[in-house]
């Protein structure tokens, strides 16, 4: 059965031109990421709304589960970021790793195709003007090494990943 991620997803709105999207999870106890606007200390993600749009965050991860073809629970992103009726959607996977080795991006990337595909099974990417993908690590601000990782990404899905905690919504 398709998930209705706009309708199963746990949702916050947000009109601020800054904000965090943080995520208080351990390992474990599963707890759906969300908005901050008050503690930048907490951030994982910092959201830059300079246009002072609505913009909707679905929490996935937490919120909302599927199993994989195999029967086992798929891995899933911590939440999407929404605007224009829902038209521009932003996957977001948060991390707070501290060292730099391929794990976390490698475990980023698993988690996001697998959203990604579960989501394209429910909606038909042309109806929609954006679809994209965010690594944020709060650790790791940018960087350019990540950019052939980030093509693999591309040519494996065909939706742009990017991997920076600063996330600009035009």
């Amino acid at each position: 059965m398709p998930v209705d991620f706009f309708s199963d997803c746990k949702k916050q709105d947000c009109e601020v031109d800054l904000f965090g999207l943080c995520d208080d999870s351990k390992d474990g106890d599963n707890k759906p990421a969300y908005i901050n606007i008050d503690d930048s200390n907490k951030w994982i993600a910092t959201v830059h709304n300079n246009n002072l749009i609505c913009i909707s965050f679905y929490a996935i991860d937490g919120c909302v589960s599927w199993n994989r073809e195999n029967g086992k629970q798929s891995g899933k992103c911590d939440g999407m970021l929404c605007y224009d009726n829902n038209r521009n959607v932003l996957f977001v996977e948060l991390k707070n790793r501290n060292i730099d080795n391929k794990e976390w991006r490698t475990d980023a990337k698993n988690q996001l195709k697998e959203t990604i595909e579960c989501f394209l099974k429910s909606y038909d990417k042309a109806s929609f003007d954006k679809i994209e993908a965010y690594i944020c690590n709060k650790r790791h601000l940018k960087n350019q090494r990540y950019s052939q990782f980030c093509n693999n990404f591309k040519k494996d899905t065909d939706i742009t990943l990017r991997i920076n905690r600063e996330i600009e919504i035009p």
